[in-house]
């Protein structure tokens, strides 16, 4: 005797929707969590896009000019083709200040900087070099301990100071370094 299946359609079409179901909302999931992963990706890189904008935006209001690598080697002296004597190339003598972002004792040196270089403007030029950033300089400088501000005469030799000094401290040493020699 032969047996007879009667497949049921509705049987077989309800677990093959099941099975759909589950695969569509696997899929579903798949592609909301990968949504999530690029929307935090871009939300980071809208955030470092802002912080750099505001930075640049600070720093075109700014009196105290960043100073990279680069610039150092055009504008204050190029240790690439002096290595052994230090020539500095500026007209004016200048301010190198030492910092992070993360410094506690810099953040209160910033502003006196910033007076500073309103203060000798047309005397004396205020740079910064964020060592966190610029690690070729702090090399070069040796810097160990932050702030670090390097006075730089037009002639003669650079003069140090670690830690965070007063204002008044600040102003002394550039009147008797720097300003009148």
């Amino acid at each position: 005797m032969k047996k007879i299946v009667i497949l049921q359609p509705y049987l077989l079409n309800n677990q093959f929707l099941n099975n759909m179901k589950k695969t569509f909302l696997l899929l579903l999931a798949v592609l909301s969590l990968l949504s999530c992963g690029n929307s935090k990706k871009e939300n980071k890189n809208t955030e470092n896009t802002q912080q750099e904008q505001q930075e640049i935006i600070i720093e075109k209001e700014s009196i105290v000019k960043s100073l990279d690598y680069k610039k150092f080697l055009k504008e204050i002296w190029d240790i690439e083709k002096y290595p052994d004597s230090f020539a500095y190339k500026a007209e004016l003598p200048c301010i190198i200040d030492f910092y992070a972002d993360w410094c506690g004792p810099c953040k209160r040196v910033a502003p006196i900087m910033e007076e500073i270089a309103k203060e000798y403007e047309g005397k004396l030029l205020v740079y910064k070099v964020n060592t966190d950033n610029e690690r070729k300089l702090s090399t070069i400088f040796r810097i160990s301990s932050i702030p670090t501000v390097f006075f730089m005469p037009k002639d003669g030799q650079p003069k140090t100071q670690v830690g965070a000094l007063s204002k008044t401290e600040y102003k002394n040493i550039i009147d008797q370094y720097l300003v009148n020699q």
